[in-house]
């Protein structure tokens, strides 16, 4: 009898995106393609995406999206997210294939491997965050093309959480500035200290500089 083969999932790659300044077109098409290549992706700061074209058209092509309703029974949708994370969310969702995300394993595996937040949680403050140079708006969007928002086109859309997330990120800067200034003294110590000892043990730092230390 023949054992039958089990998949096991590989330990995937795990990346974190700070959205700030992104087009969110242009960086949600290459987040989707990571996602559906087996990578975990993490999206913070999700209010700082900007999308082109003026505020009030974007609000208005939004507005006349939330009013679409069921005429027989509006409970059966469809549902309009205000949060940008959910915003977010929900064009990634688009970006994946109808059959996979649908009926495949592959593409709710790859909706499971996305997270995304307003603001940058605790967790993973001090965690390294990527840009998407391709999808920067000073890189792709022409000079002097409008362009908006989306914490505050959600602000206006009904997202009631934008003073929260803004007093959550002061006091995260604040802490991250204080952070900054000890690693700053950590790293001038060493140096003295690194100075120090080669100063004292001139053939061993001599030694050790041919090796790149």
């Amino acid at each position: 009898m023949v054992a039958r083969h089990t998949s096991v999932d590989a330990k995937s790659k795990s990346t974190v995106v700070d959205m700030k300044g992104h087009l969110l077109g242009r960086v949600c098409s290459i987040v989707a393609k990571k996602l559906q290549n087996g990578e975990k992706v993490t999206l913070v700061r999700c209010e700082e995406t900007n999308i082109s074209g003026s505020h009030i058209r974007n609000k208005l092509k939004k507005l006349d999206i939330m009013k679409k309703r069921t005429l027989t029974n509006p409970k059966k949708g469809p549902f309009s997210v205000r949060s940008p994370s959910d915003m977010i969310t929900r064009v990634l969702h688009g970006m994946i294939t109808k059959n996979e995300r649908n009926h495949a394993k592959r593409g709710k595996l790859a909706m499971k491997r996305l997270k995304c937040y307003d603001g940058v949680p605790a967790s993973i403050e001090k965690t390294k965050r990527m840009l998407c140079p391709a999808a920067l708006r000073t890189l792709r969007l022409a000079q002097g093309r409008d362009y908006c928002r989306l914490g505050r086109l959600s602000h206006e859309l009904g997202w009631k959480q934008q003073a929260v997330v803004a007093n959550l990120e002061e006091q995260r800067k604040i802490r991250g500035a204080k952070y900054f200034e000890s690693k700053k003294a950590y790293l001038q110590l060493w140096d003295q200290c690194k100075a120090a000892a080669s100063k004292e043990h001139p053939e061993q730092a001599a030694l050790l500089a041919q090796y790149g230390y």
